[in-house]
């Protein structure tokens, strides 16, 4: 299974994310894993690493629900960065809500690969780096 250069998780439950890391690092999904605990935090980061000229990460998993900028305005703002910047950037919806509405909602973000519910297991890793590979 071919490994990922770096994916992102935009979540404030580090429970979650402790555990998508592990998995992550078991299957060898990513060479880096980034971890931020909100969506401004995760802009400035980002924001960050193309200041740095890094690419952005390949793979993002984005929680909907969080303090200080949530999932819905975190990709309000990732618009703003260009698209050349991150058209190789897949986000992955992670969220322990099944809601139509939500799931409906998150069609309008042509950005928006798939919606995840809550836990990432490597059954849905390994589909992720298979879509991956295949682009």
């Amino acid at each position: 299974m071919g490994t990922l250069a770096s994916c992102c998780i935009i979540d404030d439950d580090e429970f979650f994310a402790f555990n998508a890391k592990r998995l992550m690092k078991d299957i060898g999904f990513s060479e880096n894993i980034l971890w931020y605990t909100n969506g401004q935090e995760a802009i400035d980061g980002l924001v960050g690493l193309m200041i740095e000229n890094i690419p952005l990460p390949e793979v993002i998993f984005l929680d909907l629900n969080m303090p200080k900028k949530d999932g819905w305005e975190f990709l309000e703002e990732l618009k703003n960065i260009p698209l050349e910047q991150r058209r190789q950037t897949s986000i992955y919806i992670t969220s322990s809500f099944v809601s139509p509405e939500i799931m409906g909602k998150t069609k309008s973000y042509e950005m928006i690969h798939q919606y995840l519910v809550k836990p990432l297991t490597s059954k849905m890793l390994q589909s992720i780096i298979a879509s991956k590979a295949a682009c």
